[in-house]
This record gives C-alpha cells, structure tokens and sequence, in this order.
C-alpha cells in the first residue's frame, strides 16, 4: 500500500494575504517560511493541530534552525497579533488550513463515490452476500462518525476564536454543539454581533450607566446576539445626559437639587 502524501491546498497568492503581510513586515521572509514550517506539521497530525508544550517548540526550533525562545514569540505573534493561528492555551490551529482539510476530504469522498459507481458497474451485485452487505454498512458508520468528528473540530475552533473576542467569559460550558455549528455558519457576521453589543454597552456606560455590565458569554451566545444579526440591527444615537438626568433621578430618589440646569 503506497504512504499517504501529506498533501494540502494551498493558494499561490497567499504572500498578499493582509495577516501575512503584516506578519512579514515584522519578520520578513524568514517568517514566511516559519509560518509554513508550522503549517506543515500541522497537516501531519491527525486532527490538524499541534500541542503547545516544550516538544513541540524544541522540534520546530530545530526543523527551522533557530532558538525555541525565538519560536515561542513567533508563535504568540500570530495569535495575538497578527491572528494567523488560533489557540485555546493548550493546542495550536489554523482555522483556515482545517477549512481546507474539509474541503479535501469532501472532495476525496466524491472520487471514492465515483469510483465505487463505476466499480458497481462491472461487478455482480448478486453476487454480494449478507457479509459483504454488513461489512460496508459498518465501513459507512466509521465513515459517516469521522466526517461529523472533522466538523464538530471546524465548528469548536470557530467557537473558541469568537469566544476569545467576547468580554464576559460564563456559561461556557452552556452552550451546545447545535448552538456552535449555527454560529459557524454566520462567519465574520458573528463577530459584527459581538462588536456591535461591546460598542452599545460602551456607549450606555458613557451615558449615565456606568455599572453596566456585559450579559454573561452563555446568554449572548445562545440568543443573545439575535439583536445585532445584520438583518436585525440598526445603530441608534445615544440619548444625551440631560435627558437621562430626570430618569436617573426618580430612579435613584435623588433630590432636584442635584440635577438643577448648569
């Protein structure tokens, strides 16, 4: 049986990729091939993603011929800085190589369909038994459960990047794999929601609110984020203080005194 190639798609503009750029202004093309050494050896591991531990850096120091501190900070760039990789504190991935490793395995899945087809073609279906018939049932389930295991990691992955963004971090654990893969599928419109709510609550808080706090990370997550859909937000103008002052007041149960006209 002939070993896997350890093949991945790969754009031929992806040097003018913006991230990238921004990258290389910082660590030139040294960093360009850093970037894809990283790449690489994520693509060789069987769900995509690398430990972030002394092995793993002490390996690419050594494959890119530098010192680990120097790996080490090269990676935190591209998380926090340049957003190239993504990161729950304890693996590394790239959200956009496991889009490709996706889209290669749907596109291996149709070859494999066709090749069946024609193979279907020429054979005997008389001839299959009740084993035969048991054995690609089975095969189909370990298929089927692989293909669901690639797209709950897209899905988590995309989660744990909109997670990081969102100010109030409880409930995590609230929020269901249902609830995940609905979020993915909004894409960059998740990230406008939660923008758009830190940019409301900022401007209630200049306002005459400034206990306000963020809805907890479970709430915003699960329903929460409805009201900021593109579809569904329109920006409004905050209400100026001198119409908040009266409200504050009754509110509050403070005298007229206080909020006499200057």
């Amino acid at each position: 049986m002939a070993k896997e190639v350890y093949y991945f798609s790969h754009d031929a503009n992806a040097r003018n990729d913006t991230k990238i750029l921004s990258m290389r202004c910082d660590y030139g093309l040294e960093g360009y091939g850093m970037y894809w050494v990283i790449i690489e050896c994520m693509r060789e591991e069987e769900n995509y993603k690398l430990m972030l531990n002394d092995n793993t850096y002490r390996a690419l120091a050594m494959q890119m011929h530098c010192k680990i501190d120097t790996v080490e900070k090269f990676i935190k760039d591209c998380i926090e800085v340049y957003g190239l990789f993504q990161s729950d504190g304890q693996v590394l991935w790239s959200n956009s190589l496991l889009r490709r490793m996706e889209k290669m395995t749907k596109i291996r899945e149709k070859r494999r369909a066709a090749a069946a087809k024609r193979w279907d073609l020429e054979a005997n279906a008389k001839q299959m038994d009740n084993k035969s018939n048991a054995n690609a049932l089975q095969n189909d389930a370990k298929e089927n459960k692989r293909k669901e295991n690639i797209n709950i990691n897209i899905y988590s992955a995309f989660f744990e990047e909109m997670w990081s963004l969102y100010p109030n971090k409880k409930g995590k654990g609230k929020i269901s794999e249902t609830k995940k893969k609905e979020i993915y599928k909004l894409g960059d419109e998740f990230k406008r929601c939660i923008n758009r709510y830190i940019k409301d609550v900022e401007k209630r808080r200049k306002n005459g609110f400034p206990e306000l706090n963020y809805q907890n990370g479970s709430t915003f997550f699960n329903s929460g984020y409805i009201d900021y859909l593109d579809k569904n937000y329109q920006e409004k103008e905050p209400i100026p203080v001198r119409q908040l002052k009266p409200i504050i007041k009754k509110a509050r149960g403070i005298s007229d005194e206080r909020y006499t006209a200057n």
